[in-house]
């Protein structure tokens, strides 16, 4: 990614983080319920990845500190442009959305383990397909984005894109649901996330 990619798509995080620092949370983190459950081929959930406890009925909040110092690491990462690796799952095709997908989740800062919930939610979101377009709505793109003009900030390709359409989707996913799981989990939930 060029430098002026990268300036570009820390400023999306910055943006959206930012706009949701400190704000309550959609819905508690996942639990092991089957509302969070993957398809029968999928992992199961590692015991670190187990939900906060919560009083009930109260809102999740995530201090602005913590949401700033996760801001900066990502942004950092971005800015000296360290890639970060790791296999792609076998069933990807190489050259595809999906597998642009699994290299871009592990570049933006999330474990290898989150791909099999952001590749459920933008399979039935979207198909990975950077062109589908939802009428009703106006939801666009692989990540579904409300509206679509949203994910002007990390490119004006967004229509077109799928690079584009991605990170603002992880950036949107870590902002408001902390990770593919979380996003998944209300998926599973509401039927949108």
């Amino acid at each position: 990614m060029g430098g002026a990619r990268t300036a570009v798509a820390a400023a999306a995080i910055v943006a959206v983080l930012s706009g949701c620092a400190g704000t309550p949370a959609a819905e508690p983190r996942p639990s092991e319920s089957a509302s969070t459950a993957l398809p029968p081929s999928s992992a199961a959930t590692s015991p670190s990845e187990s939900p906060r406890p919560q009083k009930e009925g109260a809102a999740a909040r995530v201090p602005r500190e913590v949401i700033l110092h996760q801001l900066a690491m990502v942004a950092e990462r971005i800015a000296k442009h360290v890639p970060m690796t790791a296999p792609t799952p076998v069933d990807v095709s190489p050259g595809s959305n999906r597998a642009l997908g699994f290299h871009l989740l592990v570049e933006f800062g999330f474990p290898a383990d989150q791909w099999q919930y952001l590749d459920a939610l933008w399979t039935r979101e979207s198909g990975w397909n950077e062109r589908a377009d939802n009428p009703t709505s106006s939801a666009y793109g692989i990540p579904q984005s409300l509206p679509g003009t949203k994910m002007a900030v990390v490119g004006p390709d967004w229509r077109t894109n799928p690079d584009t359409q991605i990170r603002w989707g992880l950036a949107y996913i870590a902002a408001r649901y902390g990770n593919p799981q979380g996003a998944w989990a209300h998926s599973q939930r509401f039927g949108w996330y």
